[in-house]
């Protein structure tokens, strides 16, 4: 894994979803996570799993270069890199690792209950990927280190040294969001089919064009319209299970804005896919 200090660079071509914190305090601090409505860019935060390792890394090699400018303490800059790499560190070579473990250690079990042969059993061996450089002097690693992120955000963003070039430079700033076109009065959705457990899941992409809310529906088959509840994050994942296991279906999805406390506007254009079985 790339160190905050190697010189790696952010790929901002990646998809977002919000994550939005409430004020925060010191870096240690655990604050809790909470959504705002950003009419202008889509917020920041990888909403695929695979990219919020760099996302974290590049956000560490950013802290040093624009932190004393802000100005941030170096308690915080220090922390903030130190929160970051062990997040890069957790969904990077630390969960592939465990995830590569998973299929020998149920392997070992099965040799263990019921194997055969002469050889002396012995467990899988598991060693941990080395962790990554830290800053000298930070604070003890304390659980929260994702709300404590997205707390030092905002106090970047707040600070009287902050401008809207160092934030997209660290990463900071969500990508643009497309303009609605002219007079349009309903949600924009895609759906596609992505790998599931059992099943192929519906994975259903919208803008709230400013709007506070998406209400997300879909028909199965022929049955009936089902509310599958509204929502402001982007992309909306449907895992229901087949109607019948085992058995490819189609289904449809519809959206609409729900604004103070009320369904708004026009629904979207039916967007179909179909959903396969796995393997």
């Amino acid at each position: 894994m790339a160190l905050w200090s190697d010189g790696s660079t952010y790929n901002s071509g990646v998809l977002w979803s919000p994550a939005i914190p409430s004020p925060g305090g010191s870096s240690r601090q655990n604050n809790r996570i909470h959504n705002h409505k950003n009419m202008l860019r889509q917020d920041f935060y990888p909403s695929i799993l695979s990219a919020r390792p760099e996302w974290h890394t590049h956000l560490a090699l950013k802290l040093p270069e624009h932190g004393p400018g802000l100005p941030l303490t170096v308690a915080q800059i220090n922390n903030g890199i130190a929160d970051n790499l062990h997040m890069a560190y957790a969904l990077g070579p630390w969960l592939t690792n465990i995830r590569e473990l998973g299929p020998a250690a149920t392997a070992c079990i099965k040799d263990l209950a019921s194997g055969t042969g002469g050889d002396l059993f012995a467990f899988t061996p598991y060693n941990l990927p080395p962790m990554p450089a830290l800053p000298a002097g930070i604070d003890p690693m304390l659980p929260g280190a994702l709300d404590r992120i997205f707390g030092l955000v905002k106090i970047i963003k707040g600070s009287p040294g902050y401008t809207l070039t160092k934030g997209l430079d660290m990463g900071i700033v969500g990508s643009e969001a497309p303009a609605p076109p002219p007079g349009v009065i309903s949600s924009r959705i895609t759906v596609t089919a992505i790998s599931g457990v059992t099943h192929q899941y519906a994975r259903v992409k919208f803008f709230k064009d400013g709007h506070e809310y998406v209400i997300i529906e879909s028909r199965r088959g022929s049955g009936n319209w089902e509310d599958l509840g509204m929502t402001k994050t982007s992309p909306f994942t449907d895992m229901r299970p087949l109607l019948v296991a085992g058995q490819a279906e189609i289904r449809e999805y519809r959206a609409r804005f729900f604004d103070n406390s009320q369904p708004n506007g026009d629904y979207s254009d039916i967007a179909r896919v179909t959903l396969s079985p796995a393997g």
